[in-house]
């Protein structure tokens, strides 16, 4: 009989010995994931609660090694196998926000000069001395109250406009009225004008103002490309069309020099 009971107890002792080993074992398996999860993602500082901090995607807070200065970890919703988190600190977000409001606006038209034509487009190029005019009496000899002031020879009103098409005078035995160019630091322009001075390879470019003429020009020797001959007309719905046209593609289509006659 205390045989049978010494068995019993032996085997009680080992069966609650086994239980505790295996419940000291869950509790430190337990106690070494939290140590782990609390080692990759610190807590967040008390005293940088102040500091602003910028979503994208999700965001949490952490320090770097030197001085304690907070940094702002930036995860992306989406990491890419490529990708990495990035680390931006928040004076240097604020510099990047600063330089990105100093980038114009893609339709900033009046800080974006229009492209030059496609070396497909150009028909032939040329050099010319291009000078500047006005549609006042130092340049035509008409003034203001003058009916046909401002009026070309081809019967359009004169325009000036960089960031789409402007109209100039040129030899009609060179240029044709209604011939379409590209005029390195002028931009696009249409020959809707001549001239008694302009002859051979002279151009006489548009201005609003004298002042523009010597501010912005003067004279040059420039190598202009021309891109559609003309057919010796010019019109204002043919001059609005090549304009819209500029300022939603900053260049003449080929299609629309395919069509206009």
């Amino acid at each position: 009989m205390m045989n049978k009971m010494g068995v019993w107890q032996r085997s009680w002792c080992i069966l609650v010995t086994f239980a505790l080993l295996v419940a000291l074992s869950f509790i430190y398996t337990k106690a070494g994931r939290e140590a782990d999860r609390e080692y990759r993602f610190p807590p967040v500082q008390a005293e940088a609660a102040s500091a602003p901090i910028f979503h994208a995607g999700s965001a949490a807070q952490a320090f770097d090694s030197g001085g304690g200065r907070p940094r702002i970890k930036l995860l992306r919703a989406t990491i890419f196998p490529h990708q990495s988190p990035e680390f931006v600190t928040a004076s240097e977000r604020s510099e990047a926000l600063k330089h990105r409001a100093k980038i114009p606006a893609p339709g900033n038209k009046s800080s974006i000069p229009v492209a030059a034509p496609a070396p497909e487009q150009i028909i032939r190029t040329f050099k010319v001395t291009a000078t500047g005019y006005t549609a006042g009496f130092e340049s035509t000899g008409k003034r203001p109250n003058h009916p046909e002031y401002g009026i070309t020879y081809s019967g359009v009103k004169v325009r000036r406009d960089k960031n789409a098409v402007s109209t100039i005078a040129a030899d009609p035995k060179v240029l044709p009225l209604g011939s379409i160019l590209y005029v390195p630091g002028y931009g696009y322009a249409v020959v809707a004008d001549t001239g008694s001075a302009i002859k051979g390879h002279k151009v006489d470019l548009y201005f609003s103002t004298t002042r523009q003429v010597y501010k912005e020009w003067g004279k040059r020797m420039v190598e202009v490309q021309l891109i559609k001959r003309g057919s010796g007309k010019c019109t204002e719905a043919m001059l609005k069309n090549i304009g819209r046209a500029i300022r939603a593609y900053d260049t003449v289509p080929q299609e629309m020099l395919e069509e206009i006659i």
